[in-house]
């Protein structure tokens, strides 16, 4: 059956019969949300900004994030795992409007997204919760686990990679230690640009618990960012 939800870009078409395979997604002017972002600023630093380039405020941050948040709310009621969850595969339409899609490794920009692990299928692994990794399991607690570091990338505007001071192998390594559980783990840091609040840090931190029941559910997490943005309403 169809996915219908307000948050997840539709599937028009599929073409399967014979080479080139592809799929048809709706159009959402703007593109992917990784280059969205990549092209604007955080409005505290519209003084030093180049001319012409726009801007983001924080609250317009988490008004996407909540999107996000909603449409994985949806997928999760369905039992849905998405698996690829971050901003490279999430659309963006008129007035901010998000759509979760999935394409990421169709697309050679996010090539370098996806580490193959001795020799296996090219995976993730920077977005990845350690039990996807270490034990193959993936569930919707897996996806809040990603969620958690697609919302460190919008809160980066997708400047950063996560953990970009190690290599794939290093961070397959240091899921690792969350796999002993010995202790040493290394979380992303606090997002700086632009200061981020306690609760949304704190929110982040849950999702990348090492128990997966002690991780919010969607439904948590998109009640949450949406007291956060209550009455914000972007500019058109």
């Amino acid at each position: 059956a169809a996915l219908e939800d307000h948050n997840i870009a539709r599937v028009l078409g599929v073409c399967s019969q014979e080479e080139p395979f592809c799929v048809v997604m709706e159009y959402l002017e703007h593109g992917d949300l990784c280059q969205f972002l990549r092209s604007h600023g955080p409005s505290d630093t519209a003084t030093t900004l180049p001319l012409g380039v726009k801007t983001l405020s924080y609250n317009c941050l988490l008004f996407m994030a909540a999107q996000i948040a909603s449409g994985m709310r949806y997928l999760e009621s369905l039992n849905f795992v998405h698996r690829d969850l971050s901003t490279r595969n999430c659309l963006v339409g008129k007035a901010y409007h998000i759509k979760i899609s999935d394409f990421g490794t169709d697309n050679d920009l996010y090539a370098d997204d996806y580490f193959k692990i001795e020799g296996g299928m090219a995976l993730p692994v920077r977005w990845m919760s350690w039990e996807s990794i270490y034990l193959g399991k993936y569930t919707t607690k897996s996806d809040v686990w990603s969620f958690g570091v697609t919302l460190w990338e919008i809160l980066h505007l997708a400047r950063r990679r996560p953990y970009d001071s190690l290599t794939d192998a290093d961070v397959v390594e240091n899921l690792g230690q969350l796999y002993r559980d010995e202790g040493n783990f290394l979380f992303l840091p606090r997002p700086a640009i632009p200061p981020a609040t306690k609760d949304i840090v704190d929110l982040m931190g849950e999702c990348w618990r090492r128990q997966e029941s002690e991780r919010p559910s969607f439904r948590e997490i998109h009640l949450f960012l949406q007291r956060k943005t209550l009455g914000y309403a972007p500019a058109t």
